[in-house]
């Protein structure tokens, strides 16, 4: 069969075309990979993070709320002004009178005029009011925003340092399941030689095809704790993305900081210390404290509706008057000469200074309900502190217990570990000389391999302790990484 030259030609297009879309499917799955720090996702999650973003737009507005009360102790400052250009007057005069008659008698009739003004008017006003006295609203407002502005701060504060322990937390979680995957693949490679050494073994009929049949079913068990751990090792990269707001589809890295695995001396860990150390750093107990400041300010704030209130006031105005056309009952008449509206306003002035006071006797108990409303705030940011105090005492009894099982769970491992090697080692050496059944090897094997897990666990476990410790006792400086 033969094919024409322009069927062969289609032909070699079509597989051109398919390969460049190959190509390009190949190239685009394989996406640069970037490594990222622990340093680094601290940075951005901070840069990134909601929680922090909100912190920290709050802050912004409590700056707001300062400067305000800080105004409250000037006068205000009122200016206006107005033109005029067109007005047009239309009023009905009415005026009694008597008109004798010839026949001796008066008549009482009305007069009625229509006087019609056609003008222009300017004016301008300048108002200012200072506060005397207002039951000392204003400086309960000024303690109360200079609270609340404290308070905000010590919540970003806390914003940021949960942040950075969450990243990190979540980035050890990363590093341990890289450690158990590491474990895994490890002894995937084992088992993969001790079924090799089997087959050989059975070919030479040193062993049965029970033992080689138990080594497959050992062998496909490690491949399945592979993909096992592949999975959760995605899976926390994922969490720590979703974390950092970064696109989870992109190729990371994470590097593998020094693990600090050196003790806290027994001095440091003394309870009493920690929770005195702890309820001085805790950013969380700051920010209750002063939010608790601001709200007692807050009801003394209210209570001043009570009071008098006692305020200067000062006012300055002008104004002028051009009348362009005037008529009476229709007859236009000449119009008034007046200065012109510049003169006007300079001379024509008005200048007042007073002292006002009001005193409301009765609102409909709406002071009443201020204050009592201040009031139960004030008792509930007192019920928050002490709850909030109450959990640091708690987290951090609770955190140095972990941290003593966590150093006492890295010595047992150590142990454990070295144990569990030197008895796979005997019974392989058994195993291979047929004095060990294949039940013990494969028991040994995984008493290795759950040792090494324990160890690795435990190390992470440790460094993770450390770091929970210094977080409760408030310790943590999330600067560093700004």
């Amino acid at each position: 069969m033969r094919i024409s030259l322009p069927k062969l030609a289609r032909l070699f297009l079509l597989s051109f075309c398919f390969l460049l879309l190959n190509t390009g499917l190949i190239f685009s799955q394989t996406k640069p990979q970037q490594t990222l720090s622990l340093e680094t996702c601290i940075k951005i999650a901070l840069k990134n993070a909601t929680t922090v973003q909100t912190a920290s737009n709050t802050l912004s507005l409590s700056g707001a709320e300062v400067l305000k009360s800080y105004g409250q102790f000037l006068p205000t400052l009122t200016a206006g002004a107005g033109y005029t250009f067109y007005s047009r007057n239309n009023n009905l005069e009415q005026v009694p009178f008597n008109q004798p008659l010839a026949s001796g008698d008066t008549i009482s009739t009305i007069s009625t005029t229509l006087f019609a003004t056609e003008s222009r008017r300017a004016n301008y006003f300048i108002s200012s009011t200072l506060n005397i006295f207002n039951g000392l609203a204003d400086y309960a407002s000024l303690k109360q925003a200079l609270n609340n502005r404290s308070a905000s701060e010590y919540s970003l504060t806390w914003a940021k340092e949960q942040i950075a322990f969450d990243v990190a937390q979540s980035y050890l979680q990363i590093l341990l399941n890289q450690e158990l995957l590491k474990i895994s693949e490890e002894n995937l490679i084992a088992s993969k030689k001790q079924l090799e050494r089997i087959q050989e073994q059975v070919a030479l009929g040193a062993k049965s095809y029970s033992d080689l049949y138990q080594q497959e079913s050992v062998f496909s068990a490690n491949e399945y704790d592979v993909i096992a751990s592949q999975n959760n090792l995605r899976n926390s990269k994922i969490a720590l993305l979703q974390r950092l707001r970064l696109d989870p589809s992109e190729n990371y890295a994470f590097d593998i900081p020094p693990l600090d695995t050196s003790l806290i001396s027994p001095g440091r860990l003394q309870t009493d210390g920690l929770l005195e150390t702890a309820l001085v750093n805790r950013s969380d107990l700051k920010s209750a404290q002063y939010a608790l400041e601001a709200s007692d300010w807050g009801t003394n704030r209210a209570f001043s509706g009570y009071l008098p209130r006692l305020d200067f006031q000062f006012n300055f105005s002008s104004s002028g008057l051009l009348i362009d056309k005037q008529t009476i009952d229709g007859v236009e008449v000449p119009a008034p000469t007046l200065p012109d509206l510049s003169r006007q306003l300079k001379d024509q002035t008005n200048t007042s200074l007073s002292l006002n006071l009001n005193w409301t006797i009765f609102d409909g108990f709406l002071t009443n309900l201020n204050y009592q409303q201040a009031k139960v705030e004030y008792l509930n940011k007192k019920l928050s502190y002490e709850d909030t105090k109450f959990q640091i005492i708690a987290e951090v009894t609770q955190s140095t217990g972990d941290y003593k099982a966590a150093q006492k769970q890295l010595e047992s491992s150590k142990k454990g570990l070295r144990s569990a090697q030197k008895a796979y080692e005997t019974v392989q050496e058994q195993y291979d000389v047929g004095a060990s059944t294949f039940v013990e090897l494969s028991s040994a094997r995984a008493s290795l391999v759950s040792a090494k897990s324990q160890l690795a666990q435990a190390i992470y476990n440790f460094t993770f302790q450390k770091k929970l410790l210094d977080f409760f006792l408030g310790v943590l400086d999330v600067d560093e990484y700004l």
